[in-house]
């Protein structure tokens, strides 16, 4: 478990007219869906008869009375209120705004914008999921799961074995299915991915001297790397693993020096997705892996050397040209998966002053992608990633004041996001910095006036669950999803997952700690994934901590 302070700020109340447009698909993409589009693209912000509701904390007397226990209590209330205002507005969004794009005669989920597998599908349907996934199962195992059944059942079934939809296939897979597959396992959208990768991998066109790819575009390989990877881990199938030996020698042997010129969206997959291929590889094979080592430590530092400002920030491209890239955080990404996989801090140091740098006033509000949300989310997305493995206090500053700026407007509670792809990106990023304060606990079902929060607190976590109205349902704990749903050895830092923060082995027993009463429970891992049962009368506050029993 990683221990960082969460610095006590006030957030900034601040709300942004947003202006969004719909990129268009690229030249050749096919799709089988031709049926009308159910909506624009403008600006798709919606305004909803809503009101902050803020917690009436009072004064808490722990029974141990112990001022240690109070100084963790406020850190994890004053994170209650982030992840309370937060997941509140993505809890009303699910069911005041995206529930309402199912069709229900088809069951198919109809986002604005582009209604395309690498638009509506890759962008919006992941995190239409994890909305559901962190506020409401039962929605989740209803019309969201239905809406998967309906896209295999409208899709032809070798429709990803045709190049021309390799583009869509591939950001289906790695912007959605891994997205989902991080948070739900080997479940129906496992299959679906493992069914698109072997389509797209059936007979890839492009010849190359390690054997043939399904295409010299860097964003498609890019992507194939990172689900390449995944794959393997998840099935234990070595064709997999063969298939990312030829993308990574396509790049890392064929090319010399090799950097990808693209810093930003639609060429950095690349670097994240040779750092995380190479960490597995190295597990499972590391005598393969060896002849990677020289030119992927060639490619990291001419990304930093040669893209990066005085900073730390990567610029769009290569040579330090045009603005500054939003995916910076993704970028180093790859630098962490080699430091972890090399087994020494190597650009540790590199990371953490481009983290502390991001309290300099030019990235306060910064428009990384004009007034569109969708810079402002990456942006604070890659530093989430980061920050679960190089924790610096003022970067989490950062992160909390720019989500309630230009992620969650907290100073308008009625305020909620449309469903086109650039929002969606903004509810994704919203439920990571809310998992982030809540340590990745979630409650379930959530309602409007239900405060989560957490903070580490000696081997565990001290947390508090209060709500104004009455609530009653369970405390759901973290699982190290990374070993259990991924297959993987260590937990690599990777692209379009929910970082893990406080996580509970299912085969180890936990000392669950009523911190009012001083009552103990012992408690399997297993139990507290599942749900710890809670309920709570009106404006009632309860405060645990969770340790694993010695």
């Amino acid at each position: 478990m990683r221990h960082y302070t969460f610095a006590l700020i006030a957030l900034i109340l601040l709300g942004l007219i947003a202006q969004f447009s719909a990129a268009a698909p690229p030249a050749g993409n096919v799709t089988k869906f031709d049926l009308p589009n159910r909506g624009g693209g403008g600006n798709t912000t919606s305004n909803h008869p809503l009101e902050a509701i803020a917690p009436d904390w009072q004064k808490f007397t722990a029974k141990s009375d112990d001022a240690k226990v109070n100084a963790a209590l406020a850190k994890a209330r004053a994170s209650a209120e982030i992840a309370g205002t937060s997941l509140g507005k993505v809890n009303n969004w699910l069911h005041r705004v995206a529930l309402k794009r199912i069709d229900p005669k088809t069951s198919l989920y109809y986002p604005e914008g582009n209604w395309t597998y690498q638009d509506a599908w890759a962008d919006c349907y992941p995190f239409f999921l994890w909305a559901a996934w962190a506020t409401d199962l039962d929605t989740l195992n209803g019309p969201v799961r239905k809406a998967l059944h309906a896209e295999i059942k409208n899709c032809d079934k070798d429709f990803f074995e045709r190049p021309e939809n390799f583009f869509g296939g591939s950001e289906y897979v790695k912007d959605a299915l891994i997205a989902i597959v991080e948070v739900t396992g080997k479940d129906e959208w496992f299959d679906r991915m493992q069914n698109i990768e072997d389509q797209i991998w059936k007979n890839p066109p492009v010849k190359t001297p390690y054997g043939n790819i399904p295409s010299t575009n860097v964003e498609i390989n890019g992507e194939q790397l990172q689900a390449l990877a995944r794959m393997f881990t998840m099935t234990g199938e070595k064709k997999y693993l063969e298939y990312g030996n030829r993308l990574a020698s396509y790049y890392l042997l064929g090319q010399k020096n090799y950097a990808p010129s693209r810093l930003r969206d639609h060429g950095c997959e690349i670097i994240g997705g040779l750092g995380l291929f190479y960490a597995v590889l190295k597990d499972h094979d590391p005598e393969a892996a060896k002849k990677y080592v020289a030119p992927m430590k060639v490619m990291l530092d001419r990304v930093i050397k040669e893209g990066a400002n005085e900073d730390g920030i990567m610029h769009d491209t290569l040579g330090k040209r045009g603005g500054l890239s939003d995916g910076w955080g993704y970028n180093y990404v790859g630098h962490l998966c080699y430091d972890q996989a090399e087994g020494k801090p190597i650009y540790r140091k590199q990371v953490e002053n481009t983290l502390r740098n991001l309290q300099k006033p030019a990235y306060k509000n910064r428009r990384w992608e004009g007034s569109s949300i969708d810079g402002f989310a990456d942006s604070i997305e890659g530093a989430i990633y980061l920050l679960n493995r190089v924790p610096v206090e003022e970067a989490f500053a950062w992160v909390d004041r720019e989500s309630a700026a230009n992620l969650y407007y907290a100073s308008q509670p009625g305020r909620l996001w449309g469903t086109m792809k650039l929002q969606a990106n903004g509810v994704r990023t919203t439920i990571l910095q809310a998992l982030m304060h809540t340590r990745g606990v979630r409650a379930l079902p959530w309602q409007d006036g239900l405060f989560l929060g957490a903070t580490p607190e000696g081997t565990g976590i001290l947390l508090t669950v209060k709500s104004v109205p009455a609530w009653k349902g369970k405390l759901y704990f973290d699982l190290p999803r990374h070993r259990l749903y991924q297959g993987l050895k260590r937990d690599y830092p990777r692209m379009n997952t929910v970082p893990e923060w406080f996580t509970v082995d299912p085969a180890k027993k936990y000392v669950v700690q009523n911190v009012a009463t001083g009552k103990e429970e012992i408690c399997t891992g297993k139990e507290l994934s599942e749900g710890y049962a809670v309920s709570l009368a009106k404006g009632e506050e309860l405060v645990l901590t969770v340790a694993e029993k010695k």
